[in-house]
């Protein structure tokens, strides 16, 4: 734009010049002076009306330690080259942004395709496309705004574990428990008539063929198919911070419990200070799960005593409650003691937050060993993780014991 205005202030003085002076030649410099502007004028405002620019994703979901791809095309729509187009974006994603020079001949196109490793959860918004163009002279350019409303959920890390972990009800044994459920269990009941609300794959045929009506199957509840995962997202016991931080272990681990007891068919719920999603099964759950976790922030003030308290009521002796906390505060190991006593399968994973900011929190790596002491006490297995620990290994962890010397001592679990 400079340029064209200078080469204006020039079309001016040679035109002033050959007014004042009667030149021929000054005549004819500014006609080309003045057609050159012209010229440069349309092919800019032409040329940015003529590009197309498509953007997709193949997903709007990824995860921690992923790669998150895009495909990016731009379309010359008309017979008038672009002798250069530049297009620029930005996203709320770390280390996403487009930047991008390039010529497109008539009727040309050019794609591209971008990949960014995602180092942090959430839930990211995809900016805007601004293509600029201009004349082959580069005395003008203009740009346009192609707007893109597209967010990304960025889900965060789960790990396999290496053993499969024992939980009450994988030996054979118990009672049913009655009821009818609306999914698929291990415990087929009975046969029943077909309803009009009844899934199509719960039809049994050889019962249909024999008696020539519709039959369906029935199911009941494996009386410990629930799993329940209680993440503690009160701000004042994390520590830390980005993805070395008490916070962001608790998240991981809570997701990967969730998939690992989903994937084994349980059925599986998750809560915690602002989340809840109830119990159920299949990979869409498992979605609905990592959608909630994703956005999940430890800014909460209620303790997590307070919240087992309140959910207790969700738990019954036909469950398994796993815990995942940083806290040093006891009152709610005292509520999983009484869970314990009502029949509920407590389990917990406790995070050592004086390993995520030793120089501050040194002074709590007694804290941390007398709520691991209180939860041996109470029976309930108990799994100490500390910053570093490769989490893979967590169910095969070392299983904690009452010190009889006034230090935290482990044992390898059988």
């Amino acid at each position: 734009m400079r340029r064209g205005l200078a080469l204006a202030a020039l079309w001016l003085a040679t035109l002033a010049i050959a007014l004042s002076g009667g030149w021929s030649v000054m005549y004819r410099v500014s006609y080309v002076l003045l057609l050159l502007i012209g010229v440069a004028w349309i092919w800019t405002y032409a040329g940015a009306r003529t590009i197309s620019v498509e953007r997709r994703s193949r997903t709007q979901r990824a995860q921690v330690g992923g790669v998150f791809e895009e495909w990016i095309a731009v379309d010359n729509t008309s017979l008038l080259p672009k002798p250069w187009v530049e297009v620029r974006s930005s996203c709320d994603l770390a280390g996403l942004s487009v930047a991008q020079g390039l010529f497109l001949g008539p009727r040309a196109r050019r794609t591209w395709t971008m990949r960014t490793r995602c180092e942090v959860r959430g839930k990211f918004a995809i900016g805007d496309i601004l293509c600029t163009t201009g004349d082959p002279f580069g005395l003008f350019q203009r740009s346009t705004r192609y707007p893109n409303e597209t967010t990304v959920i960025v889900y965060p890390r789960t790990v396999d574990f290496l053993v499969a972990g024992r939980l009450p009800g994988v030996l054979p044994g118990g009672t049913q428990e009655s009821g009818r459920v609306p999914f698929v269990t291990p415990m087929a009941s009975g046969i029943r008539e077909y309803q009009p609300a009844d899934p199509y794959h719960r039809i049994h045929w050889p019962t249909t063929a024999r008696t020539g009506r519709l039959m369906v199957k029935e199911f009941e509840l494996d009386p410990f198919s629930d799993v329940w995962i209680v993440l503690d997202l009160q701000g004042a016991v994390h520590r830390g911070s980005g993805p070395e931080s008490t916070e962001e272990y608790a998240v991981t681990i809570a997701a990967s419990l969730f998939q690992h007891f989903l994937f084994q068919g349980r059925a599986v719920g998750l809560t915690g200070q602002g989340l809840f999603l109830p119990p159920n099964r299949g990979t869409r759950h498992l979605g609905n799960a990592l959608d909630l976790l994703a956005l999940a922030e430890a800014n909460r003030a209620e303790p997590l005593s307070e919240t087992l308290s309140v959910e207790s009521l969700r738990f019954n002796r036909h469950t398994t409650t796993w815990t995942v906390s940083p806290s040093t505060n006891t009152a709610w190991v005292a509520v999983c003691e009484q869970m314990r006593h009502r029949g509920v399968h407590m389990m917990s994973v406790v995070l050592d937050a004086a390993t995520f900011a030793p120089n501050d929190l040194a002074s709590q790596g007694s804290a941390i060993a007398a709520v691991v002491e209180h939860l041996a006490a109470a029976g309930i297995a108990t799994h100490l993780v500390k910053r570093g620990d490769p989490l893979e290994g967590l169910l095969a962890a070392a299983q904690p014991l009452l010190p009889s010397n006034g230090h935290l001592q482990v044992a390898s679990a059988p």
